[in-house]
């Protein structure tokens, strides 16, 4: 697609969904500008960009999540090492959300957008939703727009969602820090929020082979399942566990887009790749929650 054409049809897109925002400095409504700007009554102006998605960030993203890291991510979820957990995805909001004149679903921290483009492909979902992304990262959102879906991008903090209240009826958190005051803020009264966490043994291949060469080598998720708990009620839980063959090329990938080697130095991370390994344990714990009565 041509950044032109691009352009054009995602300040179609935002047009269309201009209700939602609002201005991330002084919270006031926003509208589309001649320019191909989202811009509230304070003047407060953000750029539609030329790759179809808007900066509404008031800071930059961690260095750890570059571009590197999304691409490699990027390779890996088109090999469909993940494709159990779209498919557990789809089935959740079709069972527990009611479908209006206009349903929304919020990719919070979507990183290269592979889960919010898989589930607006998706048969029971496509023609019920619309889709809003966003990510603390250009690069990961740069990415993620690639495929030239209908879906709405934002580089955003999740800490400042540029939406207004109670506009979304899925808040997804896929593998990604959270921010619960205002997942609940954005959320509809009879909405869900979708929490998807690592379990002990996510990645234990990667972990058995680092285990010597980081602080701490024990995970626990007890901790994020309190907090998810105390913001809101869990109506749904499950454990996704299964096994998926591997060869070198994924690993080094899987290597580059885990920020379990962040800290390893290029020679270590060579020598993870020396082990062989020949598969890879998925291991996750989906929470599905509502606001609390």
């Amino acid at each position: 697609m041509k950044q032109k054409g691009k352009l054009e049809k995602a300040k179609l897109l935002f047009e269309k969904n201009i209700k939602i925002f609002r201005c991330p400095i002084c919270k006031d409504n926003m509208k589309i500008n001649d320019k191909s700007s989202l811009i509230c009554n304070n003047n407060h102006c953000f750029d539609i960009s030329k790759k179809g998605y808007v900066n509404l960030a008031n800071r930059s993203s961690n260095k750890i999540y570059g571009k590197d890291l999304f691409e490699s991510r990027n390779k890996i979820y088109n090999d469909n090492f993940y494709d159990r957990l779209i498919t557990e995805l789809v089935d959740i909001v079709d069972e527990y959300t009611l479908y209006k004149n206009k349903n929304y679903i919020l990719d919070t921290g979507c990183g290269e957008g592979h889960y919010l483009n898989q589930l607006s492909k998706s048969q029971n979902l496509s023609n019920k939703y619309d889709f809003v992304g966003i990510d603390i990262s250009k690069d990961g959102i740069s990415i993620a727009t690639r495929e030239g879906n209908d879906i709405i991008w934002c580089v955003s903090d999740l800490s400042n969602l540029p939406f207004q209240t109670c506009k979304f009826d899925v808040v997804l958190n896929i593998l990604s820090p959270a921010n619960y005051e205002e997942f609940i803020r954005v959320l509809d009264n009879k909405g869900i929020v979708i929490k998807v966490i690592p379990e002990s043994g996510y990645l234990k291949e990667i972990r058995c082979g680092i285990q010597n060469k980081i602080k701490s080598n024990n995970y626990s998720n007890k901790n994020v399942i309190e907090v998810f708990q105390q913001h809101l009620e869990i109506v749904s839980e499950k454990r996704l566990n299964y096994k998926c063959s591997i060869d070198e090329s994924n690993l080094k990938d899987l290597i580059k887009m885990t920020p379990l080697t962040s800290s390893l130095r290029e020679e270590e991370k060579d020598d993870l790749i020396k082990l062989d390994i020949s598969s890879l344990t998925i291991d996750l714990r989906i929470l599905v929650g509502r606001r609390k009565k």
